[in-house]
Parts: structure tokens; sequence; C-alpha cells
């Protein structure tokens, strides 16, 4: 495949669909756990040769001395040579080229499948059966939806509007970091955090909710655009609003003082929100420079601009799109 920009439309269906930066990928049974394989991609994401990086980490879960069993997967990332496509269990990858169709199946070997797609590839599926077409006018630009599968293809054939899947641009992993500076209170709260989930949303709707209001940064250098919805925690694939795909989780690995739901984030316009979920940890924000951290409540908070959110060891800075 060549380096041009590329979208990312969605199948419906039961799984998962992750994208961070580069790196996509598809799981097929949510029942089995998937924290380790969303993870894997995050931080695979942000090395220098992703399809290197993210094969060697998922060598590490499904073949390594963990006995939980891992879900079906198949992923696709670049490398130094192309874009590496890997599979295991039962997913398939059709591959579009100019010579026709041809199709990978993760359930033909016992570990998985893996190749570089020739330059001549201009379109791939991967699904977890086949037939599936994307939905129209879905272009996951980063985080966690619910799909059957995915469908990459330029941005110049596609009828969704452009992100451009460029490859070699990289992203970045949320981790724990080292507890930070303390912060002062910011008072300010609308009435609502996530809207009570009523219907199941749209992937173009969940990638795509607001204009960017700016981003949360974290000291790490993870970017988490502020045009959608996000649930802080262990495990926020666990709450209805990501579920449901009204919202993106943010994932924090390996902190004690995290719990599984832990804050909200919502977008009103320009302006930011955040709100714990009643936790024991709490949720802190502060202004720059500020001296003592304060702990928010269940009610969202204003958090402006160059302001910081504290969840856990975890330190996030909003950067607006519009600094005021």
């Amino acid at each position: 495949m060549d380096r041009d920009p590329y979208t990312v439309g969605i199948a419906p269906g039961d799984g998962l669909v992750v994208r961070t930066g580069d790196v996509v990928m598809y799981i097929a049974d949510t029942s089995l756990s998937t924290g380790s394989l969303i993870m894997a991609v995050e931080s695979a994401a942000n090395a220098e040769q992703p399809g290197g990086a993210i094969a060697e980490r998922l060598a590490a879960l499904a073949f390594g001395t963990d006995p939980a069993p891992v879900a079906p997967f198949g992923v696709l990332a670049p490398t130094a040579n192309g874009v590496l496509v890997l599979l295991r269990g039962n997913v398939i990858a059709q591959i579009d080229t100019v010579d026709g169709v041809r199709e990978l199946s993760g359930a033909s070997a016992l570990t998985w499948v893996d190749e570089v797609l020739p330059p001549s590839a201009r379109r791939v599926t991967i699904a977890g059966r086949r037939g599936l077409v994307a939905l129209k006018h879905s272009d996951l630009r980063a985080g966690v939806v619910p799909g059957g599968g995915f469908v990459l293809e330029p941005a110049a054939s596609a009828t969704r509007p452009s992100t451009g899947l460029s490859v070699g641009e990289g992203a970045t992993i949320l981790q724990p970091a080292a507890r930070g500076r303390p912060i002062t209170e910011r008072p300010g709260a609308p009435t609502e955090s996530v809207p009570p989930v009523q219907r199941r949303a749209t992937t173009s709707e969940t990638s795509n909710l607001v204009p960017v209001a700016g981003v949360l940064e974290s000291g790490e250098g993870a970017i988490f655009p502020l045009d959608r919805p996000y649930v802080i925690g262990r495990d926020p694939l666990v709450d209805d609003a990501v579920r449901n795909a009204h919202a993106s989780p943010i994932v924090i690995h390996d902190d004690q003082h995290v719990s599984r739901v832990h804050a909200y984030v919502t977008i009103d316009g320009d302006s930011v929100f955040v709100r714990d979920a009643s936790t024991p940890g709490g949720t802190f924000i502060a202004a720059p420079g500020a001296e003592t951290w304060t702990q928010i409540s269940t009610t969202p908070t204003e958090l402006e601009p160059g302001w910081t959110l504290r969840v856990g060891t975890q330190i996030l800075t909003y950067r607006s799109a519009d600094p005021r």
C-alpha cells in the first residue's frame, strides 16, 4: 500500500474497533478481556515503526505465560516496508488489489497469519465474517467504538470525509505518570455530563461529535481531541456511554487509586467540563502554577484552557484550539 491518506470505515457488529494514530485493530469477541489488546495498540502507535512494535506486544499477549485467553483480532499497522496485516483466530482480511480480491484468515494458522501488504493493495477489509460493508459516512479518527470490522481505503475513493491515515505520523499512549504539582479549585458547572443513553450512536457521531475545542495532553505526550465526550478509568469500556458509542474511553493502567469508571469529560460548545464518578480516589483540577490540589464533585466543573486535570497519578492539561 502507498502512503496516501486513508479513511477507516466501521462495519456494524458486536465487536470493537480501536484506532490510535496509524494502528487500527478489530477485536472480535468482547466477552474476553479486551483491555490488554487496546493497551497494545496504544503503546505500539507511539513507536517509530508501529508494525514491528504491535507484533512484539501481541506476541507477548498471545503466546506468553498469562493463561487468560486472548480475543481473536485483526490489526493493520505501518512498518518500514509497507503496512502489516496481522490476524489471529476467526478474523478475515479481504485485500483489494489491481489484480483482484484475495483473502487471509487468522484461523488458517495455529499462531497467527501476518503479511506486509503489497503496494498494489488499495482497500483492506478486516472483519469477523465475509460481506460486511462499512456504514456510510463513518470514519474513525481515534478511540474505541462498537463494530463488526473495519474497511481501510484511500480517502480519494471513499465517500466519507478524509481524516488521513498517513503512515508514519505515529501517536502516543496514556500511561500512569508521577504525581505533579498541586492545583487549586475552579468552580462552575452545567447540569449534565455524558447524556443518558437512549439509543446507540453511529460511529460518525462518536468520532466527530462537535468542533474540536482543543485537546487533553498528558505529560507523556498523549493527545485526546476534545471533539467528543470521554470516560476515564481503569476499565471505562464498562460504562454505558462508551458501550453505546456516546463517548470514547481513556484507559489508565496499573494505578490502584483509579476506579474502573473514574471521571467524565464533556463538551458544551467551546467549553470543557469534568466531573468525578463518585470515586474513593477523587478527581482534581487546577489553574496553571497553582500550589494546592482541590477535589471536584460529581457536578460538572468547567476546565479552563491551560488548567490541569488529575485522575490518580495521571495528569492531563487542557490545550485550547482557540487560546483565550
